[in-house]
């Protein structure tokens, strides 16, 4: 058999897999609905692996009990064969819009499919649509074996699409890695179908899903699961990196940004507009920035940046940059809620030698005192209106 010769990628594949899931498997990160999904991708391609190797381990052997395997495992691959990408359409959601709602409707859907597709390979078993196996034990191709495969592509193609259409929602590292998800996927079931015999598919899917994994699922230990931001564990690793390479010469400079009555957003429009108006600062900063800058969330409301920056006429104008950028947002956007920041920023002196946490503090006074200014000066505005 042809197939032989691809066993051993196929059990490479489930290697690889299996160190995947455990990884993934054993964060704390998997309570999150988009490592549910994940976990769930690798846990199918694991399943079809084993499946497809047994339905070709027994195709072709004597025997009633040999042909009831070979039936049996080629019948249970047609009927799992389009969760991989119903799952991968879940995911590419979730990614681009973040709502649990749209994932539950979907789901709906998607398993109204699922259950026809069962329904016609189990129909495939008397008129041999999909698949038959003859009484020589062998597996053949039904003549409707290709709206099988033109159903399983088309999820696949969808969730191509909705990336594309919904790119400006996405970083450019997310997007580019989802995107590059369908290009191993695409090469190993294309050379599947026009070469029988040849098992391709699956090392396919485990490829793309090593790019996903590295790329978006890997950096969710350094990442804030919200904004996309880096955490602050990141941060705190970061920042001591920079402190350990700063010179007399060569130093750094860092903004620590708050986001000015997020309490009252929360309050008067719910939490999850307040969660948008996090996300709104994050991506009005990332504007303001070149790609390699490094930006984290630091506490509820708070946003550390790190910038290569070493004097202060530079970093002042790149204050005055975000600034610009929070008044054009307000001015531009339709939503019910105003951006307002305050702002602490410095450059760090490498003849201080501050700690990290000494550093942190300085920071924190100034942006308090800028916090406590804005304050000064909305409540001295509003007394000079209700004196007009």
């Amino acid at each position: 058999m042809i197939t032989l010769k691809t066993m051993d990628s196929s059990i490479l594949s489930f290697i690889i897999l299996i160190f995947i899931y455990i990884n993934g498997y054993n964060r704390l990160e998997k309570v999150f609905i988009q490592y549910k999904l994940f976990i769930a991708l690798v846990q199918v391609n694991m399943v079809l692996i084993i499946i497809d190797i047994l339905g070709w381990a027994f195709n072709g052997l004597p025997g009633s009990l040999n042909m009831i395997s070979n039936t049996g495992f080629n019948l249970l691959l047609y009927i799992i064969e389009p969760i991989g990408p119903m799952l991968w359409i879940l995911y590419t959601n979730f990614q681009v819009l973040h709502d649990e709602n749209r994932i539950r409707k979907l789901k709906n859907v998607l398993i109204f499919l699922f259950a026809i597709n069962g329904l016609v390979s189990i129909i495939s078993l008397h008129t041999g649509w999909f698949f038959s196996v003859d009484a020589n034990n062998i597996y053949h191709r039904g003549d409707f074996f290709w709206v099988h495969t033109a159903f399983c592509c088309a999820l696949l193609i969808y969730s191509f699409f909705f990336i594309i259409m919904n790119r400006r929602m996405l970083e450019k590292r997310y997007y580019y890695s989802l995107i590059l998800f369908f290009l191993p996927q695409a090469v190993g079931t294309s050379t599947q179908i026009f070469f029988y015999g040849v098992s391709f598919n699956w090392s396919g899917m485990m490829l793309s899903l090593l790019i996903i994994y590295f790329n978006i699922q890997d950096r969710g230990l350094n990442t804030d699961y919200l904004t996309g931001a880096y955490n602050r564990r990141q941060l705190d690793s970061y920042i001591k990196v920079k402190i350990r390479n700063s010179t007399a010469k060569k130093t750094f400079s860092a903004i620590l940004i708050d986001l000015n009555e997020f309490k009252q957003i929360n309050d008067k429009f719910g939490h999850d507009v307040g969660d948008k108006a996090l996300q709104d600062v994050v991506k009005i900063i990332r504007q303001c920035l070149s790609n390699n800058e490094f930006i984290a969330r630091f506490g509820g409301d708070e946003f550390f940046i790190i910038l290569g920056i070493d004097n202060h006429q530079l970093l002042e104008q790149t204050v005055k940059r975000i600034l610009e950028s929070v008044e054009k947002f307000n001015k531009d956007s339709q939503k019910a809620y105003k951006i307002s920041l305050s702002m602490g920023y410095d450059v760090y002196d490498y003849n201080l030698k501050l700690k990290p946490d000494d550093f942190f503090k300085n920071i924190d006074v100034l942006m308090y005192n800028n916090k406590k200014s804005n304050r000064t000066s909305r409540d001295t505005r509003s007394d000079e209106k209700l004196y007009y």
